[in-house]
């Protein structure tokens, strides 16, 4: 695990936000006090914005950062869609 990634997740207190950390997120980016956060696929992702765990991520993300810093969460861009994704057709009602 990358040595920010093991950072940010030591300061969070919440068992699942924790876990989603360690297992999940990829990389992070910082651009100007802009954090980009991947992770390795998209249900991990849908439960980042929920209101339980994005309210204790950015508390730590605000206290390893600062309180100025925004956040978003993106997939990895090595994300390899699972054969059962690929059989799906993206031309549904065009």
């Amino acid at each position: 695990m990358e040595h920010q990634i093991k950072a940010l997740a030591e300061l969070i207190t919440h068992a699942h936000t924790k876990h989603l950390v360690q297992t999940h997120v990829k990389e992070l980016h910082f651009e100007n006090k802009h954090l980009v956060i991947y992770v390795d696929n998209a249900a991990p992702l849908h439960e980042f914005t929920e209101n339980e765990n994005d309210k204790h991520l950015k508390k730590a993300l605000e206290e390893r950062y600062g309180e100025d810093i925004t956040y978003e969460v993106k997939l990895h861009k090595g994300h390899i869609p699972h054969e059962r994704e690929k059989e799906i057709p993206h031309n549904i009602r065009q």
